[in-house]
């Protein structure tokens, strides 16, 4: 396996377990203003006005950038969604040694146990469907 496929593989499944720290949950900013993002970006925003600055960013400035996509100099809830399903996809496609569109059990990589709980219809198949409606979704309490 090349040392591509195997980072892919792991920001694939980084995505699937992100995904459970950086929900989209509907939020009240400061001043009212309605924002989104979960834990994740609850995290990374230490001064808590609903969106990472440059400043807040721990990672790599390119990769901010990439996340960025209005380039204001934020990343927003929103952008965070965007980026974890795009890396999910990708990662998705990588694995995908036949480019049906599916994962089957031969193809999957990670864990038996997590591709039996994201094959949702039990067919022996995981897809991009499955993976979107496997995440979490709504307020957390």
């Amino acid at each position: 396996m090349t040392r591509f496929s195997i980072i892919m593989i792991c920001l694939f499944m980084s995505a699937l377990t992100i995904s459970s720290f950086a929900q989209n949950t509907d939020q009240r900013g400061q001043h009212g203003e309605h924002r989104r993002g979960g834990r994740g970006l609850k995290q990374l925003d230490t001064n808590n006005d609903g969106k990472i600055s440059r400043e807040e960013w721990k990672g790599q400035a390119e990769i901010f950038d990439k996340i960025d996509k209005n380039k204001d100099g934020f990343i927003t809830g929103e952008e965070l969604a965007v980026a974890r399903q795009e890396r999910g996809a990708e990662a998705l496609k990588q694995m995908d040694a036949n480019n049906d569109g599916k994962i089957s059990r031969e193809e999957w990589k990670g864990n038996p146990e997590r591709f039996s709980r994201l094959d949702a219809n039990n067919d022996g198949f995981i897809t991009s469907d499955e993976i979107k409606a496997h995440r979490p979704r709504g307020p957390r309490n």
